[in-house]
């Protein structure tokens, strides 16, 4: 589903299934994303076998920061590597985050005259609306803001995991043929 915290994906690798996946576990104990701060990149194996690991962030800074909260890794035979990576943690920060700003914007046009502010400010109208119109737009951007992009960033963000899991799939695999 679009707006669903998951994503899916396959991968061809050279390597032999058992190596890459010893190698991948190595690079998360060392430290699966190498040019981010530690702090931001705390990751444990949480199964491990001959064919596949999953892992997860251990923290919600981890969770957070980049969004591979849970992965799951599996390797067949003809060196296929196919992930799931589950960023239900990362989005529910997101919705957390924008139902924050939500109420925030709310409580800020419930409590002030936006109204009043509207009718003796000329420069914070949009051009060829009515006063009523403008208030409208001033509710409509606190839903936008607050209900609808949380949904768009979490449905764009799937481009982004895929894009980093196959890099770290790449370097893996790289790493495993030469070492």
């Amino acid at each position: 589903m679009w707006l669903s915290p998951r994503v899916e994906g396959a991968v061809s690798i050279r390597a032999e299934p058992q190596a890459f996946v010893s190698a991948f576990a190595r690079r998360i104990e060392t430290g699966l994303l190498a040019a981010t701060s530690p702090r931001r990149s705390r990751y444990i194996v949480t199964r491990q076998g001959r064919d596949g690991l999953a892992f997860r962030a251990t923290d919600w800074l981890t969770a957070f920061a980049v969004g591979l909260n849970d992965v799951d890794l599996a390797v067949s035979a003809d060196r296929r590597v196919r992930y799931t990576i589950q960023y239900r943690r990362w989005a529910g920060y997101v919705l957390l985050g924008s139902a924050a700003f939500l109420l925030a914007f709310g409580a800020f046009l419930l409590l002030f005259d936006i109204r009043g502010y509207i009718e003796q400010h000329a420069a914070s109208r949009v051009p060829g609306l009515s006063l009523d119109q403008n208030v409208a737009v001033a509710w409509a951007m606190a839903a936008f803001w607050g209900l609808v992009w949380p949904w768009i960033l979490i449905a764009f963000y799937k481009a982004s995991l895929r894009r980093l899991m196959e890099q770290l799939i790449a370097e893996v695999d790289a790493a495993s043929m030469t070492g």
